[in-house]
């Protein structure tokens, strides 16, 4: 079981590389490093994991770390990037730096308080939010805003993998949803300037 968890992983990182590398490039300096701090703190996880899940456990604690620095920061720094990406707005020094301080705020608060059962509800916040923002787009008629809406499906999907009854380890299926939602997120900044129906 844990060569299918090293696949995943792999997976999920060799996805999130890619996607950033294709896909973000033309996105403003600020925009482009949001959407940086997102994906690859999920890539970073996802790296760990494969040497975590390869036998090397002292790397435990780090991947801990790191699931909940993409779970507040990195999901922080989503909603802001997506606001960005709907608006058709470049984001700015001043809020990029409000970005990474509210996201590091709740990251190092909840670690400092003790408090690892709040992250639980960081992230499916910063989702529901996101989702908002993509309704806002779907109403101007943005194809990203529709990308962004299955990103977050996914995203929204991968966290509920442990109750889905299927062939695949819960485990396994989450790596492979949260890869396919990066995907989608890439998708959304290659179309920012595409209309959905004309």
């Amino acid at each position: 079981m844990m060569i299918t968890h090293v696949l995943s992983d792999l997976i999920l990182f060799v996805t999130g590389l890619a996607v950033y590398l294709i896909f973000f490039q033309r996105q403003s300096i600020y925009d482009r490093l949001l959407w940086g701090i997102f994906i690859m703190s999920i890539a970073m996880t996802a790296l760990v994991g494969v040497f975590l899940f390869a036998g090397f456990d002292w790397l435990q604690p780090i991947h801990s770390s790191l699931q909940r620095l993409e779970s507040t920061l990195g999901a922080v720094c989503m909603v802001v990037a997506s606001w960005g990406l709907i608006m058709l707005t470049e984001t700015g020094r001043l809020t990029f730096w409000g970005t990474i301080g509210a996201g590091s705020g709740v990251y190092f608060g909840l670690s400092w308080f003790n408090l690892g059962v709040m992250v639980q509800v960081v992230q499916p916040l910063c989702l529901v939010i996101t989702l908002l923002i993509a309704c806002l787009g779907l109403l101007r008629k943005q194809k990203s805003a529709l990308w962004v809406v299955f990103s977050m499906m996914l995203l929204a999907l991968a966290a509920k993998a442990s109750s889905m009854s299927l062939p695949l380890h819960p485990l396994d299926v989450n790596h492979y949803l949260i890869a396919l939602g990066i995907y989608c997120a890439g998708k959304a900044a290659q179309n920012e300037y595409k209309i959905l129906f004309k």
